[in-house]
């Protein structure tokens, strides 16, 4: 029997098949019309790179990446779960059909089913996870200390499988857990990398965050040199996302140095008799949101005020009126962004397959 689960009318769920779970597949075929398209088939011609990053996010798994657990072979356990790479995982049925109403199904499948798998004693579930990924889930089902994967191939591929089974509690606790992360999880230098992961498996969260902090560099030649096996379809979705970011940008800042600029700021004297400079900085951002950062905002003060020959009461503006300014244009830049986030996000249907897409 073979049994179709819709998770949504965006996202098509696993299909159940004799009980095996098979991978989603991802792929999305854009046509290329921007200026980055061009930037980005230069980098293509250039590093003559043709994998693809759901060809390395799914590393065959090891028996050093699976940690042996009493826990995963309990003495009550009423089923057996097994990995794709022939991993065996004993556990209480009770814990996992909480945690997942599409496993919840697959188990009742498969115990009804005649071609069920069993030992003299338990009943077999197939799977197609890894077993690496089913530990790390199983960790944050069961009552047990909760594993994280060490990288972020892994991390992403936990995530997926979350998802994948429509566990939105253990999503969650996955996601707690990953931002206590020291480094951060999602930072510049992983953003490209976690970006496109989340494209592939179709975790918007991840990929909303992940463009966003791609807004600390630019599409560059400079900037993009040593990410140039990013897939061409992710460049040019975070070119689009880039460009709305600086569109929205655009309106809220000029409004915001309208009436937005705290009166610490504009109520202060300047040698060039209105300040100039204060409103060149917000315009930067707009063209380059990276120079939303405190100390560029202190290093186009410094300028300004060692340019003024005769010296300028601009550098005696005080920390609080300083402070005021900032958390201004903070307000204004977040809920920027926000709205950017909501506003920016489509699904797009190419065949059978979904793939998440910024843009």
């Amino acid at each position: 029997m073979k049994v179709w689960l819709v998770k949504n009318r965006r996202a098509l769920g696993p299909r159940v098949d004799n009980v095996v779970i098979a991978p989603q597949s991802s792929c999305i075929a854009l046509n290329c019309v921007s200026p980055i398209d061009r930037l980005c088939l230069s980098f293509h011609r250039l590093t003559m790179s043709t994998q693809t990053v759901s060809e390395v996010s799914s590393p065959p798994s090891s028996s050093s990446e699976v940690p042996e657990n009493p826990l995963f072979d309990d003495p009550d356990a009423d089923i057996i779960l097994r990995s794709c790479d022939h991993r065996e995982f004993r556990v209480l049925k009770l814990y996992i059909t909480k945690a997942s109403p599409v496993l919840q199904e697959t188990i009742q499948s498969a115990l009804s089913s005649p071609t069920a798998i069993t030992t003299p004693s338990l009943p077999s579930v197939q799977l197609s996870d890894s077993g690496a990924t089913l530990s790390s889930l199983l960790s944050f089902i069961l009552p047990m200390p909760s594993v994280l994967p060490s990288t972020i191939e892994h991390t992403m591929l936990l995530l997926s499988a979350a998802q994948k089974y429509q566990m939105e509690f253990i999503m969650s606790s996955i996601r707690a857990v990953i931002t206590l992360q020291d480094p951060p999880f999602i930072r510049e230098q992983t953003a490209l990398q976690v970006y496109s992961l989340a494209q592939t498996h179709g975790l918007r969260q991840e990929a909303l965050h992940a463009a966003r902090a791609t807004l600390s560099f630019s599409f560059t030649f400079e900037d993009l040199g040593d990410k140039l096996a990013t897939p061409l379809v992710d460049l040019h979705g975070l070119w689009k996302y880039h460009h709305r970011v600086q569109t929205y940008l655009a309106d809220d800042l000029t409004a915001f140095k309208t009436t937005g600029v705290p009166s610490e700021i504009t109520g202060r004297p300047c040698s060039y008799g209105t300040l100039t400079w204060l409103g060149e900085y917000i315009d930067s951002i707009a063209k380059s949101p990276a120079l939303f950062d405190i100390t560029e905002f202190h290093m186009f003060l410094l300028r300004h005020t060692s340019a003024s020959h005769h010296g300028c009461e601009c550098a005696s503006i005080s920390s609080k009126a300083i402070r005021a300014f900032w958390m201004a244009l903070t307000n204004v830049v977040h809920d920027c962004m926000t709205r950017v986030s909501i506003n920016v996000y489509e699904i797009y249907d190419i065949g059978n397959s979904k793939r998440a897409s910024i843009g």
